[in-house]
């Protein structure tokens, strides 16, 4: 008799956890069709920051690294401060490994040359200075090399101009 009441206890045993895996299975596949159906309805919140003046939205999908070429300091800042202030996302700053570059280039990293021409055309850079060294290893696509012909380009011609 007592095998069969070790076998009885064993088969509730058994019969409770299938019931709560499957109550558990229910709630969770409830959740997933209810989280799926809420974030097709959800509509993006768009919030405007009225303390920056951007004006080529279309640039912000345009990731950008600035590079210091010439070894004068605070000049990849104002390269920088000037894209965004043109719309687009610089998403690092630093020096390049080489600090006596003459001309500026602006390099294409993913092979969208669209990118690098809207890069060297805000900054007034000849596209004789796009070059393309497409590297899968990078995750962003424009690098621009500022080089020691800075002070010729429109950040710093413009600077000039709002000075005066």
């Amino acid at each position: 008799m007592k095998e069969e009441t070790k076998k009885n206890f064993f088969n509730y045993f058994l019969n409770i956890s299938i019931i709560l895996l499957a109550v558990l299975c229910l709630v969770l596949g409830y959740s997933l069709v209810k989280n799926s159906i809420a974030s097709k309805n959800d509509k993006p919140k768009v919030v405007t920051d009225t303390s920056k003046s951007v004006t080529n939205q279309p640039n912000l999908s345009y990731q950008i690294d600035v590079q210091n070429g010439t070894g004068e300091n605070g000049v990849a800042a104002e390269f920088r401060a000037y894209l965004k202030k043109k719309g687009f996302d610089v998403v690092e700053m630093k020096d390049y490994k080489n600090r006596d570059v003459n001309k500026t280039m602006v390099i294409d990293r993913r092979g969208n040359k669209k990118a690098a021409q809207r890069v060297a055309e805000t900054l007034g850079i000849s596209e004789k200075n796009i070059i393309q060294q497409r590297d899968s290893t990078y995750f962003l696509d424009v690098t621009l090399v500022i080089g020691k012909d800075f002070n010729e380009l429109n950040p710093y011609k413009e600077k000039i101009k709002n000075n005066k």
